[in-house]
């Protein structure tokens, strides 16, 4: 994947981040080279991963997203950078899909919205853990 590429995709999602961080990026997928030969995944399935490898770690770098955008020259641009967690539950799914052996598990970041609750019984009444 070039950098080109990679942008195109990030911009098809509405994420923007700088090249230095994007050219780090797109090396990771190199990292799984050995596993999806030992599976024998495909040139499409291999750049499909990728894909959304970038993607979720773009997601996870707290790259800004693009909100809205207008031209026609009362150019105008807004971001936001709130949880992209939806999205990024979507690139999960779809990589797990690709990548039935799991080659990329291990260069995923931890979830985005992971939350806990433990209620605890005891003879005080309910006692929260969170």
């Amino acid at each position: 994947m070039t950098l080109d590429e990679a942008r195109a995709y990030l911009a098809e999602l509405g994420l923007e981040l700088p090249d230095a961080i994007l050219a780090c990026l797109i090396t990771r997928p190199a990292l799984i080279e050995e596993c999806m030969d030992k599976h024998g995944y495909d040139t499409c399935t291999r750049s499909l991963i990728a894909y959304y490898l970038v993607g979720l770690l773009a997601i996870s770098s707290g790259g800004r997203r693009i909100k809205s955008q207008s031209a026609p020259s009362g150019a105008s641009r807004s971001f936001e950078y709130g949880t992209l967690a939806q999205q990024a539950t979507q690139l999960a799914n779809a990589l797990k899909v690709i990548d039935p052996y799991g080659c990329s598990t291990g260069l995923l970041p931890a979830p985005v919205d992971a939350v806990g609750l433990a209620v605890f019984v005891g003879q005080g009444g309910p006692v929260c853990g969170c």
